[in-house]
Formats: structure tokens, sequence, C-alpha cells
């Protein structure tokens, strides 16, 4: 995915994403009081309609569940279905249940949205004031609270363990809430009373602050436009917008909660590689101190008339106008919940000639449930490629995943598209609640000069490897010798769930060695190219290892499953171990870089 540096840093000012697709238990600055035993005592809640009501009138069965939910929330939004269901199950055995939407950027146009969106059937009120989420404690839009006959509150904490920190098991192996309704429902203790509900971090709000040291106006909208909005704004991968003041200021938990665990903005490179990279996110200290110190202060609102201008996002493509966009025509109708497996679309291109390929660009139909895009090559006359092997040797065409650059490559530089050949598009998906039709579609500019180097991709790969149940920190190698000198452009390290750690380390003919990459906590959610300032120089006969390590153990919140022996496979709950590379042959006509 090398792209052009002045181009690239241009693309990368507009998609830098400080928020994300990623879910998140109580933070550990916020203890939770448990109220289990204690009795719910009545609030004033109010319905879509504005109308205050009290809650306990909504209590009229043996059995009382009070779900919470935000719009935007991805993984509040994969739960609605199961709540669904359990209504269906136990409905007729006086199970009542109501959504609570403490989320004051929440209106209630946009919850009737979600609702109707959702298929939610059972009432959903605000808790704007938060009168009951104070009460409840409640820190996450997906914690649960389980009542009895009597009012008491007898379980809170999660639905079940299907969907956690931003991933999803194949399927819940423990469903609380359920096994809770069917002890109260025969008068016995609940045996697992209390459970961490990951989720997006409900923001507790204050009476708005006076301060005017740093106000939405004078430093906060600033930062979030030059940082979240690329993503975070309609229609974007971003699961919520963060394009007012009332947005970003009900969002201001979840946005203290991934500066604090450095897990925004979206970048696992180690910290020594600062400054290597050309589409590295890093926040600026100041402007990081600047959020923490708006939030702590209550967020103030500050003058609007002099809120700095929204920043402006073209509609059409980042790469400029294409020569050429694929569009797969019957497209895919996503579910609105469980897992779906890789999807596979083929596109005949049916050029008679070469086509040097400049600029390319991947995007999702519908973004909200399209975790990547990875296009291949194949050859409908060469011998058929398994799935789960597509791209081992030349790699990928390119790629789009949340939060990261188009493909532009500079004046003189592209990638070959064989005449005749088949663009096969991988399509990642992820539930989120919402039932989705999706159109992929691949845009291309092919070169009008001639090429001097043609920009190659090849995977380094590992496919014998064993991960044994339950072990936490097990190593996978995999080696590529350069047989020519060769520039290295780009480093794409790709494992599933259990990926821990990678690093890329160039081994040369002279014995020295030095680490490309070195990524110490592998996110499978932001699976990133890492393109270079500098390209780097190999001497024909250097080795290039991947050292991988895998995490097999329970301590992996998102692990499918601990107790299985894991080998390399397509689907995420299987594993691969591919470092891909993205280089020039210098023996094609490149000049020497540096390194």
């Amino acid at each position: 995915m090398h792209i052009h540096q002045n181009k690239l840093m241009k693309c990368f000012r507009h998609s830098v994403a400080i928020l994300a697709i990623i879910i998140f238990t109580p933070p550990a600055w916020s203890s939770t009081k448990d109220r289990i035993g204690e009795k719910l005592a009545d609030v004033k809640v109010t319905t879509l309609d504005g109308q205050a009501v009290n809650l306990l009138d909504y209590h009229t069965g043996k059995m009382f569940v009070i779900a919470y939910t935000g719009v935007g929330c991805p993984i509040a939004g994969r739960y609605a279905p199961r709540l669904e269901q359990l209504l269906k199950d136990y409905g007729k055995d006086g199970l009542h249940i109501i959504g609570i939407n403490a989320n004051p950027q929440d209106t209630a146009d946009k919850v009737r949205d979600d609702i109707k969106e959702l298929g939610i059937t059972f009432p959903v009120l605000l808790d704007h004031h938060q009168q009951l989420t104070r009460q409840l404690d409640a820190k996450t839009t997906t914690v649960v609270f389980l009542v009895d006959k009597a009012g008491v509150i007898r379980y809170r904490g999660m639905i079940d363990n299907q969907y956690v920190l931003g991933a999803q098991r194949h399927k819940a192996s423990r469903k609380y809430l359920e096994k809770a309704i069917r002890s109260v429902m025969k008068s016995k203790p609940v045996e697992v009373t209390r459970t961490a509900a990951p989720g997006c971090v409900i923001t507790r709000i204050a009476p708005e602050s006076t301060s005017e040291r740093i106000t939405y106006s004078s430093h906060i909208k600033r930062i979030i436009q030059d940082n979240c909005v690329a993503c975070h704004r309609p229609k974007q991968v971003g699961p919520f917008s963060l394009t007012s003041y009332e947005s970003v200021r009900g969002w201001s938990a979840m946005i203290h909660s991934v500066i604090m665990d450095r897990r925004m903005p979206p970048w696992n490179a180690a910290p020594e590689f600062d400054g290597t990279f050309v589409n590295e996110r890093r926040l600026p200290e100041k402007d990081k101190q600047a959020l923490l110190d708006w939030i702590a202060n209550d967020m103030p609102r500050g003058h609007e008339e002099e809120d700095p201008p929204d920043k402006k996002f073209s509609r059409l493509w980042r790469i400029g106008k294409p020569d050429k966009v694929y569009t797969v025509k019957k497209g895919f109708s996503v579910p609105a919940e469980g897992v779906v497996e890789y999807q596979y679309f083929s596109i005949p291109t049916k050029f008679k000639k070469d086509k040097w390929i400049q600029a390319m660009e991947a995007r999702a139909g519908a973004a909200d449930v399209v975790h990547h895009i990875l296009a291949f090559i194949v050859d409908p006359n060469g011998p058929r490629t398994q799935n789960s092997k597509l791209g081992l040797e030349d790699g990928y065409l390119c790629a789009s995943v949340p939060g990261d650059t188009p493909s532009i490559f500079p004046k003189g530089r592209a990638k070959k598209l064989p005449a005749g050949h088949t663009i096969v598009l991988q399509v990642h998906y992820t539930t989120n609640g919402k039932k989705r039709k999706d159109k992929c579609k691949l845009a291309m500019v092919f070169s009008d000069d001639p090429v001097e180097e043609e920009v190659r991709t090849r995977g380094i790969y590992n496919l014998t490897f064993k991960i044994p149940p339950g072990d936490p920190d097990y190593e996978v190698r995999s080696e590529h010798t350069f047989k020519e000198d060769t520039q290295i452009l780009g480093l794409y390290p790709h494992m599933h769930f259990r990926g821990k750690s990678w690093k890329y380390v160039a081994h040369y003919p002279d014995d020295t060695k030095k680490t490309l990459l070195d990524v110490p906590r592998f996110d499978y959610n932001w699976q990133e190219s890492y393109i270079l300032n500098k390209p780097i120089t190999l001497p024909k006969g250097t080795k290039l290892e991947c050292i991988a390590h895998f995490d097999n153990s329970d301590k992996n919140l998102v692990n499918p499953d601990p107790t299985e022996e894991v080998k390399f496979g397509e689907q995420s709950w299987e594993e691969m171990m591919i470092g891909y590379v993205d280089y020039i042959t210098l023996a094609d006509g490149g000049s020497q870089g540096t390194d």
C-alpha cells in the first residue's frame, strides 16, 4: 500500500480517527457499586414522546430487565436481537424488558430511528438526567440489570460473552442473563450475580462549567476536526458522529477511555519507530492533554461564533477521478447478528492489454459492517487457488481497512494488472444488529506515463504452524531471501484474533541485522500498512524474517476458543501468519534508496 509522501500526508490529515469501532469495559479509574440485593428505587424517566413517567410503572410482571443501550454503539446494536429473543422465549413467563438510553447526545428522533433499524419492540426510555444511571451506577451501553418480582436487583452485567472488546466469538459459551432469568423463574439463587459488561462508556454529565481556560470553541473542535471526523461523521466507518459540541460532550467518557488506554489513535508500532512511517497516527501530546483537561473541567462550550470551520470532505474518490470503477453486482446481504464467514467476489477485467495502476481505492457500500476489503489478482487460465491461499506469493493488489489510506504511487511507479486477469475481492463483514446490503467497489487510476519501477507485493508466510491449546505466547516464524537488490516500501503484518505481536527483522549478508518494524501489541481491529518515509534497501541475499507471537489462552478475551489447537485458515477464528511486503526490485531499474 505504498503512497507518495506528499499526497499521503494530505490524505493522512483527513483520515486519522481518534475513535473507532473498539469497545471497552469500564475504565480502571471508575469503580462500580454492585447494587446486587438492593431494591430498585422508583425514578422519573422520559418516553420518546417527551412524557415523564415512573420507571416502576413498567415493572408489571415477575421479572424485569433494564437494558442499557446507545445509538452508534455497535456492541449494543448486536445485542438488540438477543434481547428480542429473550423476550420471545420468556415473555410468557412474566419477563418484561425496557431499554434505557442515558446518552444526552442521543435525541428522541435518533433513538426512534435506531429502534426501527434494530427491530426493537420493547419500550426504550430516556434517562438524560441520569437519575437512574447514578442509582444503578451503570457504566456502559450494554449493561443489563435483572430485577425480581419484589423489585430486588438479582443480576447485573453482560447479556452473554459473545461480543467483547471490539471482536466477537463464533457463538456465546456463557449466557449469563438467560441463566439468571431461569434461576429467578424458579425462585432459586442466581449463581453468577455480577459480570463486567463490555460496551461504550456512558458519559456522566455534570452542569456545564463557565471556565474559559479550554473550551470546545478555543481548542477542542479543532482537535476533533483534525483527528476524528474523517471517520466519525455520517455514513463513515465510525459508529457514531463527532461533528457537534453535543456529540463530543456526550462521548467524552469514551474519548477519555481510549486516550488513557492508548488504544487511540490507532497506531501499534513501538515508540522507537516514531517518524519512520509516513502514515503514522499520533495525537500530539499537547492536544491529548487539552482533551483530558477539558473533560476534567466539565467540558465548557465556549462561544459558538468562535468555532473553527468544519472540515470539508470530498464525496468523490480520494484517489481523484478514476479511469475504471468495478462494482460487485449482486452485493451481499449482511445479517443483523452472528458471525459471517469471509465472502469472495470475482470480477473479470476483460482488458486485452496489461494495465499499470497509478492509484487504487476499495470502498464499502455499507461501511459500518465492513471490517476490511482485500483485492487479489487471479489468472483465470491458471491453476485454481484456494481462497485461504490467495496472495501468498504475489500478495494483494490493494486493501481497505478502517482509517487507512488508499494506494497512490508517485510518477513512474505502478502496480501491474495483467491482461485478462480476474480481480477477487475478499470482504470481512462484522454484524452490528442492523441488516445491511453491501456492494463493494474498487476504483483505479491508470498510468499515462512510462512505468520505470514495478511495485510488487509478496507474502512471507507460514502455513504449517499448530498453536497448542492454552498457550499464551506461541512463536511462529517465516522468512524470505531476496535474490536481487531490493527496496522495501511498506510492511503489512496479518494475523487474526490470537495475534499478539509481530516483528520484521532483516538479516544482511554481512551477518548484521536490523528490525524494520516492531508491533508489540497487535490489534486485529487495526491491521495497518506501515508505509516507510524512506525506502530501505536490502542488498542481494538479505533474509527478511517475520516473527509472530500468538495468545491462545483464556486471558485473551477475544480468543474464540482457548481449548482448541489452531492451524492456518482463512476465517477469523482460525489463524494466519502472513507478513506482506511492498517492494521494488532494483534490477528492474529502481534507483538506489536510503536506509
